[in-house]
């Protein structure tokens, strides 16, 4: 113990030889000491009031060991290895928990320099070291963090929401949109729908010259159904006879009810006499399967024919005169 005693004045000497070096050492805000390097064990020399601060007891000439509890001194001694082996500057963050010299439970962060110092042969003798206390700032860093984590569950949880909410959203107007085109009894598309779809493909097939032609069908005796059977009844009729002409009508044929018992069909790329030749097919399926005749008009679309109208009026009139025939038989 005198030796180090000795070697602890001495250094301490040395330091006083220059004021300035002398006054950074025992004034220096973070922890300070010179550690003697005794063959696997180190020893410390020196430490600054910072450092005895901390500990609160004056280290000189113990080994860490002695100081510090064996799995944090062995912790600490694996980085003072480190620098022996590498015999350059060693910069690292460590976690130590211990009792100081009063008993007292300390725990904390520190980051530390670690600097190897020769003899004039070259051989590694001490270890220089100053390390800062940067508990706080590691305990605002895990704060932070916790408070990102949570943050981005916070986040997470709310965008989940309101993808959620857009579902539920897009999923209601898609309701609405079908509401809005379909007929509620049927589940064909409305007349509104009708038309925008018909007049979308009128323009089609004059930009492309194709061939585009429509049916016009109603409900032989519907009325009279209504009348003696009751509207229950008419309604079942209109639903057999609307899947019947859905099932009957290629994939790509548009369907709709334009009101009461009457019904339109728009066949793209379909010629006249193909139409008519479906309209014959309409009919025979749904005396079959809805046991019940239906009359038809067609009309094929013309190059002058600027609104459905025009097409719905001559099939229109075809309807008419169908029935008419009907009814002189």
């Amino acid at each position: 113990m005198t030796d180090d005693r000795t070697a602890r004045e001495g250094f301490l000497h040395e330091l006083a030889q220059t004021s300035v070096l002398a006054e950074i050492w025992q004034h220096f805000p973070e922890n300070m000491f010179l550690i003697r390097v005794e063959g696997p064990d180190f020893v410390v020399e020196a430490s600054n009031a910072k450092m005895e601060q901390l500990f609160a007891q004056d280290c000189t000439g113990r080994r860490l060991h002695d100081i510090l509890p064996w799995p944090v001194a062995e912790q600490v001694v694996a980085h003072y290895r480190d620098c022996l082996r590498q015999d350059a500057p060693l910069r690292y963050e460590e976690h130590a928990a211990f009792r100081d010299g009063d008993g007292v439970e300390k725990e904390g962060h520190w980051l530390t320099l670690l600097l190897p110092v020769h003899d004039t042969q070259g051989a590694i003798t001490h270890l220089f070291g100053i390390s800062q206390d940067v508990t706080e700032l590691r305990l605002a860093r895990e704060d932070l963090e916790r408070y990102s984590h949570n943050l981005e569950a916070v986040v997470e949880e709310r965008t989940q929401a309101l993808n959620q909410a857009n579902r539920e959203f897009q999923e209601a107007n898609r309701r609405l949109e079908k509401l809005a085109s379909c007929d509620p009894l049927t589940g064909v598309g409305n007349r509104r729908h009708f038309q925008a779809r018909a007049e979308s493909e009128m323009e089609r097939a004059r930009r492309h010259g194709s061939s585009l032609s429509l049916l016009m069908f109603d409900l032989d005796g519907f009325k009279r159904i209504n009348d003696e059977v009751g509207h229950a009844a008419g309604d079942a009729m209109l639903k057999r006879v609307t899947a019947t002409a859905q099932a009957t009508l290629r994939d790509a044929d548009l369907l709709g009810r334009y009101g009461g018992d009457e019904f339109v069909v728009l066949l793209p790329d379909t010629r006249l006499a193909d139409a008519r030749r479906m309209a014959e097919r309409l009919q025979a399926r749904v005396q079959e399967q809805a046991d019940i005749s239906i009359s038809v008009g067609a009309a094929g679309f013309l190059a002058d024919d600027t609104h459905l109208e025009h097409l719905v009026q001559r099939a229109d009139t075809e309807l008419l005169a169908a029935k008419r025939t009907r009814a002189e038989r």
